[in-house]
């Protein structure tokens, strides 16, 4: 599966249109993806901070992706999730990378960092977890 296809498909599904993202790399197991800040993100209009649902949501579409790359006909079900926030999310890009820890035949195990400046000063890591059908 390549780039060019998979943004592709993530341009077809409205919440991901909405969230305004596209995937920079990818491998069998890992995808980067990149946000572009949206006025629309803002959890906290005084700060300008991005919203936690927002942050959540795009850590779970680039884990999503990065167990099914192929997601135009059957996407992978979320069935859990744990997501720490570990700072504040400021006006501008962010950033995220999911590693697939695991991947049976039934369930996969999918942890996402995110950042905006720098990979080793993460807003949020998250385990996810998704049933394959």
């Amino acid at each position: 599966m390549n780039l060019q296809t998979v943004n592709a498909n993530v341009s077809r599904v409205p919440f991901f249109r909405f969230l305004n993202f596209e995937v920079q790399s990818l491998d069998s197991l890992h995808v980067a993806a990149e946000m572009t800040f949206e006025s629309r993100h803002i959890g906290n209009p005084v700060m300008e901070h991005y919203h936690g649902g927002i942050i959540a949501s795009f850590m779970e579409a680039t884990a999503a992706i990065a167990v099914h790359p192929d997601f135009a006909e059957v996407p992978a079900k979320p069935i859990n999730l744990t997501v720490d926030y570990l700072r504040p999310a400021v006006k501008g890009s962010l950033y995220a990378r999911a590693n697939v820890t695991r991947k049976g035949k039934r369930i996969a195990s999918v942890s996402v960092i995110s950042w905006q400046t720098a990979p080793e000063k993460p807003i949020a890591e998250g385990l996810y977890h998704f049933l394959l059908v």
